[in-house]
């Protein structure tokens, strides 16, 4: 004889039916969570930039510059020329510089260059150093591959005359004497000022 199952009443409870509109739809569920998951990264982006680069030029006392004309301080009679065959001091390195940072600071825009010092901050820069060195040999022992180094000190003032910063810069840039990408020095020198030009303006408008 057969046993016959049957299922279990229910006492007063009855299974739900979950209807469609019950269930939220897929993209809804998928948004949340990519939200959810996004929260951490906007979060963190607020705090980078809390604590990034601050620009100087909006909380200095005035929104103007003046540049002083570079200075040259290159002792050509150092002891450390003889030790080194590469190094040529170039002509009128100061004045080419201070055209450089002029027209850096005019690109920038965050302050004014002008042509008055009253009322204005005050950046003097000095040369100190100007090297030469040889980065790579060919099979002949030629150098190759030259970098270029130039050290410069800056002092920028308030309009008072008081110190806000002193610092020293380096500039510098590498350039191939033989082979497809070679460039001659003088060519190379313009990169390394262009670099220098750009350091010193990141020290006047920028601080962490």
């Amino acid at each position: 004889m057969k046993k016959i199952f049957s299922l279990p009443k229910y006492h007063g409870l009855r299974p739900r039916i979950i209807k469609e509109r019950d269930v939220a739809p897929r993209g809804v569920l998928q948004g949340t969570r990519g939200f959810t998951r996004g929260v951490p990264v906007i979060f963190a982006f607020i705090l980078l930039c809390g604590c990034g680069y601050t620009t100087r030029g909006f909380v200095y006392s005035s929104n103007k510059i003046f540049i002083v004309p570079v200075v040259n301080k290159i002792n050509i009679t150092t002891e450390n020329r003889r030790y080194s065959n590469f190094t040529v001091y170039p002509i009128l390195l100061e004045e080419r510089l201070t055209n450089k940072i002029v027209n850096r600071f005019n690109t920038d825009g965050h302050i004014k260059v002008t042509s008055k010092e009253e009322g204005a901050l005050k950046l003097s820069s000095e040369i100190t150093q100007y090297t030469k060195e040889a980065m790579r040999y060919d099979g002949s022992e030629d150098v190759k591959e030259q970098r270029l180094r130039l050290y410069v000190k800056i002092k920028l003032l308030d309009p008072d005359g008081k110190t806000i910063k002193e610092r020293e810069v380096v500039g510098e840039t590498s350039f191939f004497l033989m082979g497809p990408n070679s460039v001659s020095e003088p060519t190379a020198q313009e990169s390394l000022l262009g670099d220098t030009s750009r350091r010193i303006l990141e020290v006047v408008v920028e601080e962490w």
